[in-house]
């Protein structure tokens, strides 16, 4: 079965409309690439470099083992995101939350940045009016995120139209 991730925007919005909210998991296949490209990092490191540094010792040797602890240390984090598949992108009636504690309500977002980031590995911003944390959908929830950001924006203005009667400026200005 397909991630909702993985399909058009019509699916996602009778999702809204259906269940009042679209929860977009991780996908595996970009945050398993993500894995094996740090293990195999880790790997190259350890084999590699690591005899010939510990037998050097010195100030080389910390910087070794802590390159190596934070290599085996992301390797795992990226594990346990990759068997929960969490945090979720979650858009609903309140608002964008990207697991549990990042949210930003339709009424506080000043705006949605244009893509960002590299060709394959690219994002959008969104930014709140006030002082709350940026959020940052990007390929690791959705397969075209061109097609998110535009359902988002539409998502957007729908609410801030049937909020107060009143139509709020276009929310698309590019920040950098």
């Amino acid at each position: 079965m397909a991630m909702i991730g993985d399909g058009p925007t019509e699916v996602w919005t009778a999702e809204l409309r259906r269940t009042g909210r679209v929860v977009f998991p991780l996908r595996r296949r970009p945050l398993l690439r993500r894995t094996l490209s740090g293990s195999v990092f880790l790997m190259v490191v350890i084999a590699a470099q690591l005899p010939h540094v510990l037998k050097s010792g010195g100030l080389l040797r910390i910087v070794a083992g802590v390159v190596t602890v934070a290599c085996a240390i992301d390797v795992c984090f990226n594990i346990w995101r990759l068997v929960t598949q969490r945090p979720a992108l979650t858009v609903d009636g309140s608002g964008i939350r990207i697991g549990r504690r990042r949210f930003v309500p339709w009424s506080e977002i000043g705006a949605v940045t244009e893509l960002d980031g590299s060709a394959g590995d690219p994002y959008f911003t969104v930014v709140p009016s006030g002082r709350g944390r940026k959020l940052r959908p990007g390929r690791d929830h959705v397969r075209n995120v061109a097609a998110l950001r535009y359902w988002f924006v539409a998502q957007l203005q729908e609410h801030r139209s049937t909020a107060g009667g009143r139509r709020a400026p276009a929310p698309t200005q590019d920040i950098r």
